[in-house]
């Protein structure tokens, strides 16, 4: 019972997939998984589906060529074949070759250029070489094009390097690879070949680097990675502590991860900051400390600016899209070192050397550089007398430290003043600390002041959202408004806002604002959770901030009308033509009304007397112009009428 994939019965069967697949269902057909290379096919049984079509079993394919697995079975029949086919005339040798092939599951060509073989002594399965190897089908002209062009532009991709010939000239696509009269077209795989033969000459290859791309040459060439003076090139890393530390919160230990920048020329450290994960969050506040100015809270930490450029690994973090946006926004080139090289970054790998000797090893629950150097027993005992002095409510006076775990504050505090006190004021060869150094010739320009709120901002996650009809933002499944204290987001109903969602400090609100041609963002202010309840005091000053937006867009509405009147248009037009002085605008006039005073009781009752002697002198009682009803009524229809 043969089992094939599905397509290929459908095919064999002269039916669609679909209508395989159809009968397979409607019939409950059986089948099966098989995996065949890297994918997995969908075999189905073919005579089962043959007998749903109401036809006949399709025939076995008819193989081409012998398999690896058949040429013992084909060589133990090519002695026999020989023998006989060695006195027969060309045809009648011909004739048996095809009977024997068709025998064998082999085509008759494939079965005489065996018989061949064997008879001249030569290996049966030995693959021919081909008669061009090692030599360039492609013209050296259009080889010599493609690489010419890779070296004017080193960013260029195959394919637009395909593009530029064509816009130049189409027919330089084409050549004859043979003297034949095809032509064949170039190709984008065939220019990709042609590059990667080239890359292997060591000259091209430094021909295509950039200007920054040799500079890293020559640094990993020499193994150092130098600057003339503090804050032109800052080395940013990250490494895990070798001292487990007590979390109260959380009731567990944990090793740290250390993030420092370290200053190239001086080596004081701008900023450390100490994480529980590898994520964006301690790289922007590695990079926003780096900036800001820390002697309020840490008097002796004067070592601060914005520096030249940033030397890093390819880490995802380093390589992700926020920090080329930090980096872009501030000024400041990002310089990546090559993968798989280590000792271009053998300055901050030797802080962190220091680190791990002279502070970590002194410390109770050192863990080592390695697991075989940890004593999971001591650990153990560590931590359950850190356990116990923490449930006591961690009495200064009970407090069996060394014999206990450092928590994460007292391990962050005691790394900082080994920071200040032992690496910035170890004194070097020429006798001058690391912090002296920095002082001394650091440039004033790198010590720029930026605003902490507007770092914040630019290290944001931005979101786009659409605003509701109701001036609201849907954003990680809650409703949020704009603070009516910054006013309204109803003016941009159907319009695209962008959400500044600030992680790098715990507690930032989320802020709203609007992305300008320019690429720049103009911060509209904060927002806030929608209200649960419409009678609220939030919900109403809400529903007042948005009243208020509406009135100011319809104010602006009704200037712009205003202002881009054809009427005014054409007079300012004529104006600008007869060269005179402009006239004076006229004043748009609305009419009000005149209030009066409120008549006295006198002044009514006196009025009310003229009005009846007037009606009696003048007043003709028309019933058809007073209405018939109304004077019956009033028994003031005049005799005669009533009939």
């Amino acid at each position: 019972m043969p089992w094939l994939p599905v397509d290929e019965a459908a095919e064999r069967l002269g039916v669609s997939r679909a209508s395989a697949w159809r009968l397979i269902q409607r019939h409950g057909i059986p089948t099966r998984k098989e995996k065949r290379g890297r994918t997995w096919r969908t075999l189905v049984d073919a005579d089962l589906l043959a007998l749903a079509l109401g036809r006949e079993a399709p025939p076995e394919p008819r193989p081409v060529e012998a398999s690896s697995a058949s040429q013992p079975a084909l060589e133990a029949h090519l002695s026999r074949i020989a023998a006989e086919a060695r006195d027969l005339p060309r045809g009648l040798k011909w004739d048996l070759i095809k009977e024997e092939a068709q025998r064998l599951g082999v085509t008759p060509n494939y079965l005489a250029r065996l018989l061949r073989r064997y008879e001249a002594g030569q290996l049966l399965y030995a693959r021919r070489p081909r008669r061009d190897r090692g030599t360039h089908r492609v013209p050296a002209e259009l080889r010599k094009l493609v690489v010419g062009l890779k070296l004017a532009h080193p960013r260029a991709s195959a394919r637009r390097i395909l593009r530029i010939v064509e816009a130049n000239d189409p027919g330089l696509l084409l050549y004859r690879p043979y003297s034949t009269e095809t032509l064949f077209r170039l190709s984008e795989a065939t220019v990709r070949r042609i590059l990667r033969k080239a890359e292997e000459n060591p000259a091209f290859r430094y021909a295509l680097l950039s200007e920054e791309g040799r500079r890293e040459f020559a640094r990993t060439w020499a193994g150092h990675v130098l600057a003339e003076y503090p804050m032109q090139m800052v080395m940013v890393d990250m490494t895990r502590c070798d001292t487990f530390v007590y979390l109260p919160e959380e009731d567990r230990m944990v090793r740290l991860r250390i993030h420092v920048a370290l200053d190239v020329y001086s080596g004081a450290v701008p900023s450390l900051v100490f994480s529980r994960e590898e994520s964006q969050v301690p790289t922007d506040q590695l990079l926003i400390l780096m900036t800001q100015d820390k002697t309020a809270i840490v008097p002796d930490w004067d070592v601060r600016g914005v520096p030249e450029r940033i030397y890093w690994d390819n880490g995802k973090v380093y390589r992700s899209e926020k920090s080329e946006h930090w980096a872009r926004t501030l000024g400041i080139e990002l310089v990546y070192s090559r993968p798989h090289v280590s000792h271009t970054r053998g300055k901050v790998e030797r802080f962190f050397g220091a680190f791990h000797q002279t502070f970590e090893a002194l410390l109770p629950g050192y863990a080592g550089s390695d697991a075989t150097e940890r004593d999971s027993s001591e650990l153990r005992r560590l931590l359950q007398n850190t356990r116990r002095w923490v449930a006591e409510g961690m009495p200064p006076e009970r407090d069996p430290y060394p014999d206990r775990l450092l928590l994460e504050e007292e391990y962050k505090g005691r790394a900082l003043q080994w920071l200040l006190g032992t690496w910035h004021r170890e004194p070097l060869e020429d006798g001058l600390t690391r912090l002296d150094l920095f002082r001394a010739f650091v440039p004033r320009h790198r010590l720029a002041d930026f605003r902490l709120e507007d770092l914040y901002l630019a290290a944001a996650y931005q979101v786009e959202r659409v605003v509701r009809g109701n001036g609201t933002v849907q954003y990680r499944g809650r409703t949020w408004y704009l603070d009516p204290r910054h006013g309204s987001l109803l003016p941009w109903q159907g319009q695209k806002v962008v959400l500044l969602d600030v992680q790098v400090l715990p507690g930032q609100p989320l802020r709203v604002a609007l992305k300008n041609p320019d690429g720049t963002l103009r911060v509209l202010g904060e927002l806030l959770p929608e209200p649960l309840r419409a009678d609220s005091l939030e919900a109403r000053a809400k529903r007042a901030a948005d009243r208020a937006a509406i009135r100011a867009l319809q104010e602006e509405a009704r200037r712009l009308v205003e202002e881009l009147s054809p009427a005014m248009r054409l007079e300012d037009m004529l104006e600008r033509l007869s060269g005179l002085a402009p006239l004076p605008r006229r004043e748009r006039i609305t009419l009000r009304a005149q209030e009066l005073p409120a008549p006295s009781p006198e002044e009514i009752a006196r009025g009310v007397e003229e009005l009846a002697a007037e009606l009696e002198d003048d007043l003709v009682l028309d019933p058809i112009a007073l209405g018939e009803q109304w004077l019956k009524e009033r028994g003031l229809l005049p005799r005669g009428e009533e009939e």
